[in-house]
């Protein structure tokens, strides 16, 4: 599902325009992004939780060439689903 049919679908669910949805889903990834940043953890209850990893900077090699490469320190996120979720996905 792409971006454009999730807030479609998320606007006649929550019954709001989709100017007003998709605000509200920009505001979300604004605050998971500023929080996963500062390696805060966000939990979301009956849904799950979003922990930041940070990798340190690495050597890497390039495969095409083979030429060895720095790079930058990253962060990840990891998503537990929460028992809730995993009991609604179970069950259909």
């Amino acid at each position: 599902m792409d971006n454009k049919t999730f807030i479609t679908r998320l606007s006649r669910q929550l019954k709001r325009d989709y100017k007003e949805t998709s605000a509200l889903v920009e505001g979300l990834a604004t605050v998971m992004r500023d929080s996963c940043g500062n390696l805060d953890t966000v939990a979301i209850p009956s849904f799950g939780k979003f922990t930041p990893v940070k990798h340190d900077e690495r050597i890497g090699v390039n495969p095409a060439t083979g030429r060895r490469a720095l790079l930058p320190p990253s962060i990840t996120v990891e998503f537990s689903a929460a028992a809730m979720l995993k009991k609604r996905l179970d069950n259909e």
